[in-house]
């Protein structure tokens, strides 16, 4: 398993690009639109997170700027009926928040409007990925919660558990984890507060 390659950026050809690393590899690697447009200029240093596909017909590289993305890419691919390049395809067209948001939404247009994705196969992405996605947003709460509130480590247990409810009900309104997780970090909290006014006084962060 390649877990993520490092080097020098060479060229991007469509949504291919080219890493040459140290010792002389140059390796394509399939990424999505989004970081396409964040590639540094050639022959800048470029890390790439990877999902290594292999075939009868040969092997592909499949690449992303962030472990992120990458996850939600591996998500999609456990769908019945989505490879890596239709996988690849959706998350160029919604991005993997905007995805997160309509699978626990069961927004079913918005993930059929994606490239190659009908009806149908926005159904199954709800189905077989909701309860997924509803566990990694919790992972994904606590762990920011840990490292983005560090200030406040000390703080009783039931003011920890309040950053952490507010945190996972703004990611599950839409906001990005980080963004989120600034936020809830700013608040401060009063003796009494409830859940509904740390998410409002986090809200106003934004």
């Amino acid at each position: 398993m390649i877990a993520y390659i490092r080097g020098m950026f060479a060229e991007a050809d469509g949504n291919m690009v080219i890493i040459e690393t140290a010792g002389g590899i140059a390796y394509e690697v399939a990424v999505m639109q989004a970081d396409l447009d964040k590639l540094p200029a050639p022959g800048e240093e470029l890390k790439l997170y990877t999902y290594l596909q292999v075939k009868e017909d040969g092997v592909a590289l499949f690449g992303f700027l962030s472990k992120y993305d990458l996850t939600f890419f591996k998500l999609l691919i456990t769908v019945s009926g989505i490879g890596p390049k239709l996988g690849l395809g959706i998350l160029s067209s919604i991005g993997a928040d905007e995805l997160r948001m309509a699978v626990i939404s069961e927004d079913a247009d918005r993930l059929s409007s994606a490239p190659g994705v009908g009806k149908k196969t926005a159904g199954r992405l709800v189905i077989e990925l909701k309860d997924k996605i509803m566990a990694l947003t919790t992972s994904f709460a606590e762990e920011f919660v840990e490292s983005s509130t560090e200030p406040t480590a000390f703080e009783p247990a039931e003011k920890k558990q309040l950053r952490e409810n507010a945190l996972q009900v703004l990611v599950a309104l839409g906001y990005g984890q980080k963004e989120a997780a600034r936020a809830v970090k700013e608040v401060e909290i009063t003796d009494g507060m409830t859940d509904d006014e740390m998410v409002r006084l986090s809200l106003r962060k934004l």
